[in-house]
């Protein structure tokens, strides 16, 4: 038999190695490493597998943690009548048509677009998830922009032909006048990305400094060891494979279990205990719109060329430039999560 102080200790370390898996780290470093590893270690299966972290995500926090939005935005406003909420929802299908033109119209200018609006989603998410917003607005900002820069701007730096090989796939496939279109130069677009590597670092290393000088050391040094762990990804890996793998472990996944934490968005009914049944949750209330995503993304495959793991991959890219804006301003909309874990 245990004593109760052995008893509580017990407790202690189980809930604290739950809170180290559950926690907004764990995964994402472990993705993170991989990813660098397998680039470093073996380029070629980086490569030869590149697309699988898109697949993968097509059933695993990529896609549903988008398509989680019907639900998210009906709790929100607190629509419960179909109608009621595809109103609600006009607005989302608005700018997904939009978008959907512009990338018809200057497939190139609207990449480029959406990498800048990735490079923000991409670090405001983060930022959230780690709570950055607490040490103020210089720290928030600057960590927003060092992490996305050092995913983008890395992989565009580093391998411009390769980064930018989806989207003339894409421009090839959906532009409306191939005579008209615009399409940047690479070596332009690699030495813009340059500076924006030198950037992304500068602001990594400020947000960092603005935190250790609010007293959040062991913070502020973890925010540095990530931003690494980031940069190396997006050098030795394949670009596809590395946004991949960021996109799949760390943007998607923090996201998803941001929702897992919100009472708003998974009840009724009453939220599990269950950090990984909360999270099965959240799957199950994007499949409203995930099976009519599934079907769209037969026809873009289409339009892509021959079927494979790669043209199901650069599919599902054509459709998150088509909805990140839209996602990504509802995400603004969301409060704070109230459901443990949160850190």
């Amino acid at each position: 038999m245990l004593s109760g102080c052995e008893s509580l200790e017990r407790a202690g370390a189980l809930n604290s190695a739950r809170a180290l898996w559950s926690g907004p780290r764990a995964l994402p470093w472990a993705m993170l490493m991989i990813g660098g590893s397998i680039g470093i270690i073996a380029p070629a299966v980086a490569k030869q597998f590149s697309a699988w972290p898109f697949v993968l995500a097509l059933l695993i926090f990529g896609m549903p943690h988008g398509a989680a939005d019907w639900v998210v935005q009906a709790r929100l406003t607190g629509e419960k009548l179909f109608t009621r909420q595809l109103v609600g929802f006009a607005e989302y299908f608005g700018l997904m048509l939009a978008c959907t033109l512009f990338l018809v119209w200057q497939p190139g200018v609207f990449a480029l677009l959406f990498l800048g609006l990735t490079i923000f989603h991409f670090g405001m998410a983060d930022a959230t998830a780690l709570r950055i917003d607490a040490d103020g607005a210089f720290a928030r900002w600057s960590f927003v922009l060092g992490r996305g820069l050092l995913l983008l701007a890395t992989v565009f730096a580093t391998s411009p032909e390769a980064a930018w090989a989806p989207f003339a796939q894409i421009s090839a496939a959906f532009a409306w006048k191939r005579e008209t279109m615009w399409m940047p130069d690479l070596m332009h677009l690699q030495k813009l990305s340059w500076l924006g590597v030198i950037a992304g670092a500068g602001f990594a290393i400020a947000g960092a400094m603005a935190r250790w000088r609010r007293g959040r050391r062991c913070k502020a040094g973890l925010e540095l060891i990530e931003h690494t762990l980031v940069a190396m990804l997006a050098v030795f890996a394949d670009p596809l494979f590395a946004v991949g793998m960021f996109f799949l472990g760390v943007h998607a996944y923090r996201h998803t279990r941001r929702l897992a934490c919100t009472r708003v968005v998974i009840e009724p009914p009453s939220a599990p205990a269950g950090f990984v049944r909360r999270l099965v949750r959240v799957h199950g209330i994007s499949l409203p719109l995930m099976v009519p995503t599934v079907l769209c993304l037969i026809p873009i495959c289409w339009l892509l060329g021959p079927f494979s793991a790669h043209t199901l991959a650069v599919a599902c890219i054509v459709f998150y430039m088509i909805t990140t804006l839209p996602h990504h301003l509802l995400g603004l909309r969301l409060p704070r999560p109230d459901l443990a874990p949160i850190i």
